[in-house]
């Protein structure tokens, strides 16, 4: 072959060859462009006879334009692979993706694996070493189940040795045309060539997205049709305000190195961006910013749920905000900070106001997820539909309403993160069963979509309700028990922790800037009562007391005028009544099971119910709990 086309297309499939021919055909570019069918070390020996003979620049794909990089002397521009072409890929095939293999090198596998994440085809991704050692490869990973083989022209030989179907790899013509377009530009830009030729062959190595090049001093100097569409009329100010928001433009130009996955908003949609230095001479000459749309690039979806993150999804409190210091409360934080070291799930169980969202963020800003996402939610506050729809997130069409965008689901925005799932006892039985499965399986599914999603989240839920009483009733699952309650934290009742209450009032104080104080009588006082409500129902008092008061300094005579303290008192009484007879069975019960796990050994009893020996001993005697196996020298005095 001694004469040569000015542009060559290194083609390694038919398809490729193909589609290029008819790019070729259709414009009228015979006489600058030809296809050669070729892939491996072969190609090298060809384009340098072919750069003699006078051609400028040559296309490839995959593995031949690193081959051509490395020695050949010219631009190489760089189809990249899309998801598009593996999808019709796989769509020409006979068989399902579980009997599919993709074959391919480099940024092929790269593409291949991004989209059997993306998609959730679960098709078999083989990289061979070498093209020459390509069938032994391909043998020694294939599954016995594979039918199929998706690749190019070493993959059909491949495929005919051993009875398998083969489907070329698609290729898409306008990603051609956009790689022919840009040869063409080289050929006419000569002059330009060092700093354009470097930044063409950045824009194509990127994507077909919004494509945007920035110089030294923040002028743009190229954008693509879909950069022109979202910076319309924008100046070189607003772009760059824009573009760098999030980072100083000079660190790129100084480092040299590029900036991946910084999210930006345009027109109050989200984008996320990556910052390519383009270097020229070992000095960066300007930078391309490939501008990708949020809701299709599955790589960008942690730095998005991280911008939700921001809205309201994050744990606002630490241990430093649990208030108090007694023996209760202390055993209770160092279980809990033990627990949050922990990927394990965890139940907290409590009464009604005893801070069982705090504890919960508070284990997450004590874990390794404390920078990851935390999304609450209140099982009891939605209706079953909407709640699974929260959980799960949908697809368009999933039910009558649903947004034409969708929506993703807690699960998904809390990736890497903490799910916490506050009232589960009050969770629907065909809720529970499919959270179920988001812990065994670790992977979602959106309403009204088949398509699988996997994630990594850690769940702390919490209740008031017993849960025992509730599997005996057939209203909660018992294996969805034993998946949540990994680790349980009960947390004590103020009324068991009567000490913390001077250190509460302080805090409430300090908190909405009250400048009053009480006197010791009046904390002896609220130390006195009790306190069904908990946390609450003391602020609750406090904040009563406050309005009432005639004085910025409360005594325990002003409460009495205050509040009617015979009526109060009453009220304690009737509240302690009911709340002895709604608990009694929870508690009780609870002292049975742990004494019975332990053999009756109410010191090992004690700690693992973080409450005091004595304590113990005034609950046994409260419930009349007489346990026959009781370990002897448990109580000292």
């Amino acid at each position: 072959m001694n004469e040569f086309k000015n542009i060559i297309i290194f083609s390694a499939s038919e398809a490729f060859t193909k589609v290029s021919d008819n790019v070729i055909k259709k414009n009228n570019l015979s006489e600058l462009i030809e296809t050669i069918e070729m892939t491996g070390e072969g190609i090298i020996d060809v384009a340098q006879m072919a750069v003699q003979h006078g051609t400028k620049a040559f296309i490839a794909r995959g593995r031949n334009v690193n081959l051509l990089r490395e020695n050949i002397p010219a631009p190489v521009i760089n189809v990249q692979y899309t998801y598009e072409d593996i999808y019709y890929s796989i769509q020409k095939s006979k068989y399902k993706c579980e009997n599919i293999a993709l074959i391919g090198f480099d940024e092929a596998f790269e593409a291949m694996k991004n989209f059997k994440v993306v998609s959730g085809c679960n098709a078999q991704i083989i990289q061979p070493k070498t093209v020459d050692s390509m069938e032994n490869d391909i043998l020694s990973a294939l599954s016995s189940d594979i039918k199929s083989l998706i690749g190019g022209i070493s993959v059909k030989k491949v495929a005919a040795l051993h009875n398998l179907e083969h489907v070329m790899l698609d290729v898409n013509e306008s990603s051609i045309e956009m790689a022919v377009n840009s040869a063409l530009n080289i050929l006419e830009s000569q002059d330009e060539k060092d700093q354009y030729l470097q930044t063409i062959l950045t824009t194509i190595n990127g994507t077909s997205e919004a494509i945007i090049n920035i110089n030294k001093d923040g002028e743009t100097i190229f954008l693509n049709n879909k950069a022109k569409k979202i910076f319309n009329n924008s100046t070189d100010s607003e772009t760059n305000k824009i573009l760098f928001s999030t980072i100083d433009k000079d660190i790129i130009f100084k480092s040299k190195n590029p900036i991946f996955d910084k999210v930006l908003t345009i027109k109050n949609k989200n984008y996320i961006a990556n910052f390519k230095p383009v270097i020229v001479n070992s000095k960066v000459q300007s930078v391309v910013v490939i501008i990708l749309d949020a809701n299709f690039i599955q790589s960008s979806e942690k730095q998005l749920r991280l911008t939700f993150n921001t809205k309201g999804r994050t744990a606002k409190n630490t241990f430093d905000n649990v208030i108090g210091k007694s023996s209760e409360l202390a055993n209770t934080i160092y279980k809990a900070k033990k627990y949050s070291k922990s990927n394990c799930a965890v139940l907290i169980t409590g009464e009604t106001g005893t801070g069982k969202e705090i504890f919960a963020q508070s284990m997450h800003n004590y874990s390794d997820r404390a920078n990851e996402p935390f999304v609450a939610i209140n099982c009891a506050a939605l209706p079953s539909s909407i709640l699974e729809s929260e959980l799960f997130g949908y697809v368009k069409g999933a039910f009558t309403g649903a947004k034409d965008e969708g929506k993703i689901g807690i699960f998904e925005l809390a990736h890497n993160g903490t799910v916490f799932l506050d009232e589960i006892g009050e969770m629907d039985i065909n809720i529970q069963a499919k959270i179920l499965r988001v812990l065994q399986e670790k992977e979602v599914s959106r309403l009204g979509d088949n398509k699988i999603i996997p994630i990594d989240v850690r769940i702390i839920s919490a209740t008031n309700k017993d849960l025992h009483e509730l599997i005996k009733e057939k209203k909660f699952r018992e294996d969805l028990y034993y998946r949540l309650g990994v680790l349980e934290l009960t947390l004590p009742p103020l009324n068991e922790r009567l000490d913390d209450i001077p250190y509460l009032v302080d805090y409430y104080l300090k908190k909405n800037s009250y400048d009053v104080s009480f006197s010791n009588n009046a904390i002896e006082l609220l130390c006195s009562g009790s306190y069904p409500g908990n946390v609450r129902q003391l602020f609750n008092i406090l904040e009563r007391a406050i309005v009432l008061a005639d004085s910025r300094h409360i005594s325990s005579e002003d409460f009495k005028n205050i509040i009617d303290m015979n009526n109060f008192e009453a009220i304690n009484v009737i509240n302690n009544n009911s709340l002895k007879n709604s608990n009694k069975n929870h508690e009780s019960s609870k002292i049975i099971r742990t004494l019975e796990k332990y053999n009756g050994d109410r010191k090992k009893t004690s700690k693992d119910l973080n409450i005091s020996l004595t304590t113990l001993w005034r609950k046994m005697k409260k419930y009349d709990i007489i346990y026959d196996n009781e370990v002897e020298d448990n109580f000292v005095g």
